[in-house]
């Protein structure tokens, strides 16, 4: 959701507190970029003042030179027998509060104590250091699903990688017990139908009244799904579908934003569309969506036509089509995508300055696309 603008007179200098912040930090543009979820690029535009801040990476940002004033001062002044925490470092990233202690422990005292160095009587070894432990991920019940999955499908997990149209290590993190992105969930939602649907038993019964035996196959009663499957099953289309990736002439149903927010599954652009657009695309479920809005200026305009590949996952700098969920009231949002925090969260940004990037989880939104291609019309 958008925020307020911050005003002028707190960004008097910013630029100059953004880079100081970083330099006494001694953390890199990837490494505050990391901790206010935002993309590199933002971080360079900041401390080159040609953009100004949204209001959360503003507030987080002035969080963060509260926190590091603090650390500095209690530097000089005598500790409690029990601290307690400061309300002023909340809701800061792990990683920024380490960097914060670092900050302290490589900074010396300005007047340190003369030091006197007696012979001890017994040498003294100091306790070993703890050994950190490698962190574990519980596996959840997701993993279980994909390593089930991959284990009817025969698939190794170069293989399964290779038909979600990820890396192996991605494949190795989900079963670990990692988050997938929601174009994956998808996906994995969808061999999961297809190997119950074949996987469904039948029942033969042979009839012996006539001359020679009649053999009828009637497909078995369909069993509940179980608790961690999709409640939905696709339906079986009546004739074969165009295999992915094999380019095919076809009447595109056009969207318009309107329709767009109304949209569920690609298989419904069929039927919300008011026009046809002739076009060759390689997805089977492709649909275009008629532009509308100043977010994506100056390289894309009103009325242009952005064709959207449903079938494909997204990758970072690729222009996608995102429905909003309705708790952030279901826009409808062209825009770049990239992702944040290891890929547990999405960005989305835009060309136009004006609009600052928007941060999401994969819970907040609906369905995400990428554009294939855009076509603008110049004639009306």
């Amino acid at each position: 959701m958008p925020h307020s603008p911050v005003s002028e007179e707190k960004l008097v200098g910013f630029p100059a507190r953004c880079l100081s912040l970083r330099q006494k930090l001694r953390v890199s543009r990837p490494e505050l970029a990391h901790w206010l979820g935002v993309g590199r690029s933002y971080i360079t535009v900041m401390e080159k003042g040609r953009q100004a801040p949204s209001r959360p990476v503003f507030q987080l940002i002035e969080k963060l030179e509260a926190a590091a004033n603090l650390k500095q001062l209690a530097m000089h002044m005598p500790q409690p027998d029990s601290p307690a925490p400061s309300t002023e470092m909340a809701g800061l990233p792990p990683a920024a509060l380490e960097a914060l202690d670092r900050l302290v422990q490589e900074q010396p005292p300005e007047n340190p104590a003369p030091s006197f160095s007696p012979a001890p009587a017994t040498a003294i070894t100091p306790p070993p250091a703890p050994v950190k432990k490698p962190i574990t991920r519980e596996k959840t019940a997701f993993a279980l699903r994909v390593a089930a999955l991959r284990e009817k499908l025969g698939l190794s997990r170069p293989k399964l990688a290779q038909r979600l149209g990820v890396s192996r290590q991605y494949v190795t993190k989900i079963e670990n017990g990692a988050h997938a992105s929601l174009p994956v969930i998808k996906l994995i939602e969808k061999l999961e139908a297809e190997v119950q649907k074949t996987s469904a038993p039948s029942t033969t019964t042979i009839t012996a009244s006539a001359p020679e035996p009649t053999i009828t196959t009637s497909s078995a009663a369909p069993q509940p799904a179980p608790a961690d499957t999709p409640a939905f099953s696709i339906p079986a289309p009546p004739a074969p579908a165009p295999v992915p990736g094999i380019p095919r002439i076809t009447a595109l149903p056009v969207l318009t934003i309107p329709a767009a927010r109304e949209l569920t599954a690609p298989s419904q652009a069929a039927f919300s569309a008011t026009e046809h657009f002739a076009f060759t695309v390689s997805d089977p479920d492709a649909f275009a969506l008629r532009l509308a809005g100043d977010a994506m200026l100056p390289q894309h305009h009103d009325g242009e036509l952005a064709v959207l590949y449903p079938n494909s996952l997204p990758h970072t700098g690729n222009r996608v089509i995102a429905r909003l969920h309705d708790s952030l009231g279901g826009d409808v949002l062209f825009r770049i995508y990239s992702t944040a925090d290891h890929g547990h969260s999405i960005v989305l940004s835009s060309l136009n300055p004006l609009y600052p990037p928007v941060t999401l989880t994969p819970a907040e939104i609906l369905w995400l696309y990428p554009v294939a291609t855009t076509v603008r019309q110049m004639l009306i």
